[in-house]
């Protein structure tokens, strides 16, 4: 008998899902670990945010996140993100004696810099959960620089802020202007660290400029040891798969 044919899904109306999906909170976290090159420890985790629909499954995120920034639906999705990822760090931190200095990284977008109440809600999260500001790191993306004003306010507060992507859509204006604790190095970087002379000095100069401006490094898009080791013998301080 021949196969039996798949029914083919109509296509759906993804603003209409989305807003349900904000109403049914069917957004969940998961956690990516992010390693310090150094000791070989985990350092810190990024909250990666999955949308799991009940009839396509999960959804990837360049499907829904700018239609999220542009409908709004940003803001109370990473209010939830934020309630959640300073939870799950407080757990870890009371369950596990190892994991003490554990710290999350959370993405945060150019429309929920615009939201007034942002600082009120990390400030009280950070209280409620008791842990120190520090202990969390606001992942900045292409736009955050637009907002100065919240981005410094943040930075008063006390928590960590990363750029995104450096070398991406990144000038060395925003890392030169904006108060910032750590870089996130686009992922072409790390294979970048261990391939030809031109490559490696490029990468190494590269290293140098955020070590003299005080911030940490982070590798992204590391797929191999090799990779790893030399980020590691360049002075990078972090890698992220």
């Amino acid at each position: 008998m021949p196969a039996q044919q798949r029914t083919k899904r109509p296509p759906i109306d993804l603003a209409a899902e989305l807003e349900r999906a904000v109403e049914r909170n069917e957004f969940g976290l998961e956690y990516q670990p992010i390693i310090d090159l150094g000791s070989g420890s985990i350092a810190a985790v990024e909250a990666l945010l999955r949308w799991r629909h009940p009839l396509m499954g999960t959804i990837a995120p360049a499907e829904y996140l700018p239609l999220a920034e542009e409908t709004g639906h940003i803001v109370p999705i990473g209010e939830r993100v934020l309630d959640a990822a300073t939870r799950q760090l407080r757990t870890w931190h009371l369950g596990f004696a190892r994991m003490q200095s554990l710290r999350v990284n959370v993405n945060i977008s150019p429309r929920q810099l615009t939201d007034p109440g942002l600082l009120t809600h990390i400030s009280t999260l950070l209280t409620r959960s008791d842990l120190d500001p520090s202990s969390l790191t606001l992942e900045l993306g292409t736009g955050c620089a637009a907002h100065p004003e919240p981005i410094a306010a943040l930075a008063d507060l006390g928590v960590g802020l990363a750029l995104e992507d450096f070398g991406q859509g990144s000038s060395l204006d925003d890392v030169r202007e904006m108060p910032l604790t750590a870089v996130k190095l686009v992922p072409t970087f790390a294979a970048m660290a261990a391939g030809n002379d031109d490559d490696v000095a490029f990468a190494e100069s590269v290293l140098a400029l955020c070590r003299a401006r005080g911030l940490f490094t982070v590798g992204k898009g590391v797929e191999t040891r090799e990779q790893a080791r030399r980020l590691a013998m360049l002075g990078c301080d972090m890698a992220q798969g």
